[in-house]
């Protein structure tokens, strides 16, 4: 959920650099979490890092999937935050994944 709060409090204000500090406090998050959540979103190429600030940067592709993610934030807040930690894990994911049946080839 730190990167999504932190996504959603850089796309209300998309033309401005935030600093860190002041997204780490509006998001209330830990300032440690929040340098290493920018940094992920910049990887991401959803944040870019401008002067000493971090402005919003999805690509216009991006676009509609953060806006409906900012959507579901505001009108179904539980949902969204089920559906994040519901997730299953990439080692389950993976151990899973080895009991697929294959097809010869494959």
């Amino acid at each position: 959920m730190d990167h999504v709060a932190l996504l959603l409090a850089l796309r209300e204000q998309p033309e401005t650099a935030h600093a860190p500090a002041s997204l780490a406090d509006r998001a209330r998050i830990d300032r440690g979490v929040a340098d290493r959540v920018l940094h992920e979103l910049v990887s991401s190429h959803l944040a870019r890092r401008e002067g000493n600030g971090f402005i919003y940067a999805a690509a216009p592709q991006m676009r509609p999937a953060v806006d409906e993610l900012a959507e579901m934030n505001r009108t179904r807040p539980v949902t969204l935050v089920r559906a994040i930690y519901d997730r299953p894990s990439r080692a389950a994911l993976s151990f899973a994944d080895a009991f697929r049946l294959r097809k010869p080839g494959e």
